[in-house]
C-alpha cells in the first residue's frame, strides 16, 4: 500500500487547522496588536473542554482538547478524550451537511442495508488487527453511534417525524440494553438484524429515511476502529477525486476579504511562502494572476485563482505601513516538499533544509538540496521536518534510505499478505548521504514523517530536537464500495455512489522504539519553545561537527 490515508488523514484533517492556530508563533515582523491576555493554564483548557462537551458543541471540545494535546502529551485520558471529541464532531457535520442528508433520503432501505453488510463482509479481512474487528465489534461500534446520533436535535429533525422526546429516550435506552448485546456472528446476521431494528423504529416514529439509520451503523462500524478509519459518503469522495478548491494554503498564506478588499490574513511560519516570498500579514492584494481584486467577493478570487500565469500564481502586493509601489509576487503551482534550504552558520559549515510534507518527489528534492548545501562547504545538516504532517509511507522509506546507508527502517503488521510482518530496509551504503544529522520535530510531525524520524533515531543516525510527535504509525487505504454503484460493462469507469472505506491496514513498527501509533518519536532533546527549537538544533549541530578543519575559503 503505498498512499497513507489524508495527509489529510481523516483525525488530522480536522484538527490541523487548530494545532496551527495554536502552536504557530507571530514573526517578529508581523504587525502587532493590542495586548493579549495571558494563555490560559492546562487546568482552565481543561474545564472548557469538558464544559463544551457537557454543552454538546464539540466542535469546540475538539478544538479545546486539540490544544491540550500539543501541549500536555502526559495526561493518560487525552487522548481518548480527544478520539471521542472527533468522533462526535465528525458526526455533527456529516448531519449538517446537505449532500449527505440527500445520500440518506434518496437511498433506498435495501440498498442501504446492502451497503452496511457489504462493509460488515470486507472490513474484517482487511483491517489491520483481526481481533478489533469482529461483526460483533463493529455491530457494537454502530450501534454506539446511533444512539449518539439519536441524541441530536439535527439528526432527529432532518430524518424523524413524530418523534417525541420521550419515544426517542425510549428507543435509545432499547439501543443501548437490547439491540447493542445482539449476537452478531457474520455479515448476513448484521443485515437481518439491522432491519429488525429500522422496523422497531418505525414502530415508534415515522423514518423519513431508514437509510440514515443504516448509515450510522455504517459511520459507527468504521469510527470506531481508531482514529484515522472512517467512511467518507459518495460526495466526499467524489469531491477529492475532482479539482480541489483553488486556495494558497499549500504555500502557507490565508487571505481574507475585509470591506471588499483582499489582504493576506495570515502567513503560516516555516511555510514556502514564509521563506520564500515578502509577503506578510496585513499586506493588501490589489490584483490576482493580472485580475483586479476592487471589491472582491469570494468567487472573484475563485475565478482569478483558476487562471493561473505560466505555471504561477502571480500577486500582485501593497506591503502594509510600506509607502512604496505594490510589487508582484510569484507562488509556484506546485509546492516543492523540500524548501528553505540556507547556510545557517557558513562559518561551521551548519546547513538547514525544511522538508514539509511526504512525496514521490521528496528523496529527489532532499538529494537536490543536500547536495547544494554540500558544494556551499556544509559538514552537518540541520532537518526541519516540524509540522510535516507526512504523505506517502514508501516516499517515507525512500527518504529515510536517503540518509540511513543500511539497517531496518519499519516493519508493517496486518492481516493482508502486503503488510503482514512485512520488513522495509534500507541497503542504500555509499550513496546515502553522510553528513551529521539533527533533526526538528513537533507535535504535528506525524505519519510518513515519523517512519523517517523513528528510524533515523533508532539507528542514532540523527539528533531529534523539539517535542514529541503526534503518533500516527498507521498505513490506510481506500477500500472501495460498490454495493450501490451503477452495473456497467467490465472495466468502464464508474461513478462512485456507494462511498469509500479510508481503512486502516496496517500498524508500524519502528526499528527498535517499537510501536508509533499512539505513542509518535520522542526526541533526544525536549523544547517546547518553537522559537528556541532552531537555537537548540543549531548548538547541538555545532557538537556532531566532523573533526576535521573546515575548508579553506578562497582569498579575494
Amino acid at each position: 500500500m503505498a498512499v497513507l490515508a489524508k495527509y489529510r488523514w481523516v483525525m488530522l484533517l480536522a484538527i490541523t487547522p487548530v494545532l496551527i492556530l495554536f502552536t504557530s508563533p507571530l514573526r517578529a515582523d508581523e504587525p502587532v496588536g493590542p495586548a493579549k491576555p495571558a494563555p490560559l493554564t492546562l487546568a482552565q483548557l481543561r474545564t472548557n473542554a469538558e464544559n463544551a462537551e457537557k454543552a454538546g458543541d464539540w466542535e469546540v471540545a475538539l478544538a479545546t482538547y486539540c490544544h491540550l494535546y500539543v501541549v500536555d502529551r502526559g495526561s493518560p485520558d487525552l487522548r481518548e478524550k480527544l478520539s471521542t471529541a472527533m468522533r462526535r464532531a465528525q458526526q455533527l457535520r456529516r448531519h449538517r451537511d446537505p449532500q449527505y442528508q440527500q445520500f440518506a433520503l434518496n437511498t433506498p432501505t435495501t440498498g442501504a442495508l446492502d451497503l452496511f453488510s457489504e462493509v460488515m463482509t470486507k472490513v474484517p479481512v482487511v483491517y489491520a488487527d483481526s481481533e478489533r474487528a469482529t461483526p460483533q465489534l463493529l455491530w457494537e461500534h454502530g450501534i454506539e453511534e446511533l444512539t449518539r446520533a439519536l441524541g441530536s436535535p439535527v439528526f432527529r429533525q432532518t430524518f424523524l417525524e413524530n418523534a417525541t422526546a420521550d419515544k426517542v429516550e425510549g428507543f435509545r435506552s432499547a439501543l443501548r440494553l437490547a439491540w447493542h448485546n445482539q449476537t452478531i456472528p457474520d455479515a448476513k446476521a448484521a443485515r437481518l438484524a439491522l432491519r429488525k431494528l429500522i422496523i422497531a423504529a418505525q414502530e415508534s416514529f415515522t423514518l423519513r429515511a431508514p437509510a440514515a439509520f443504516a448509515f450510522e451503523l455504517v459511520c459507527g462500524a468504521c469510527d470506531g476502529l481508531d482514529d484515522y478509519t472512517v467512511f467518507l459518503a459518495p460526495s466526499e469522495v467524489n469531491a477529492t477525486s475532482q479539482s480541489v478548491l483553488h486556495d494558497l494554503s499549500t504555500h502557507g498564506v490565508s487571505l481574507g476579504i475585509v470591506q471588499g478588499t483582499l489582504v493576506v490574513s495570515q502567513i503560516a511560519p516555516g511555510s514556502w511562502a514564509s521563506l520564500h516570498t515578502v509577503l506578510r500579514k496585513g499586506d493588501r492584494i490589489t490584483r490576482v494572476n493580472s485580475r483586479l481584486m476592487d471589491d472582491v467577493v469570494p468567487a472573484t478570487l475563485q475565478d482569478a485563482l483558476a487562471v493561473p500565469l505560466d505555471g504561477f500564481h502571480e500577486l500582485e502586493v501593497e506591503s502594509v505601513g510600506a509607502d512604496i509601489p505594490a510589487i508582484p509576487v510569484r507562488l509556484p503551482l506546485i509546492v516543492p516538499t523540500v524548501f528553505g534550504v540556507s547556510v545557517l552558520n557558513s562559518k561551521d559549515g551548519i546547513g538547514y533544509a525544511r522538508v514539509n510534507s511526504i512525496s514521490a518527489a521528496t528523496p529527489r528534492e532532499l538529494d537536490e538540496a543536500i547536495n547544494s548545501l554540500k558544494a556551499r562547504g556544509v559538514r552537518v545538516l540541520v532537518l526541519d521536518f516540524r509540522g510535516n504532517l507526512g504523505g506517502s509511507f514508501l516516499a517515507g522509506v525512500e527518504t529515510t534510505k536517503r540518509l540511513l546507508p543500511a539497517g531496518l527502517i519499519v516493519t508493517t503488521q496486518g492481516q493482508l499478505s502486503e503488510v503482514n510482518n512485512q520488513p522495509f530496509s534500507s541497503d542504500s551504503g555509499l550513496s546515502a548521504h553522510d553528513l551529521p544529522a539533527v533533526l526538528l520535530i513537533d507535535s504535528e510531525t506525524a505519519s510518513a514523517a515519523e517512519v523517517v524520524a523513528a528510524a533515523l533515531k533508532d539507528h542514532g543516525r540523527a539528533t531529534l530536537v523539539g517535542m514529541p510527535t503526534f503518533g500516527k504509525g498507521a498505513i490506510q487505504y481506500p477500500l472501495r464500495l460498490v454495493t450501490l454503484d451503477d452495473p456497467r460493462s467490465p472495466g468502464s469507469p464508474r461513478t462512485n455512489k456507494s462511498g469509500i472505506v479510508r481503512l486502516t491496514i496496517a500498524k508500524l513498527i519502528a526499528p527498535r522504539s517499537g510501536a508509533i501509533n499512539g505513542v509518535g518519536v520522542t526526541p533526544h532533546i525536549l523544547e517546547a519553545d518553537p522559537t528556541r527549537q532552531l537555537e537548540v538544533a543549531a548548538r547541538k549541530a555545532l557538537e556532531l561537527l566532523p573533526s576535521m578543519p573546515p575548508p579553506m575559503q578562497p582569498m579575494l
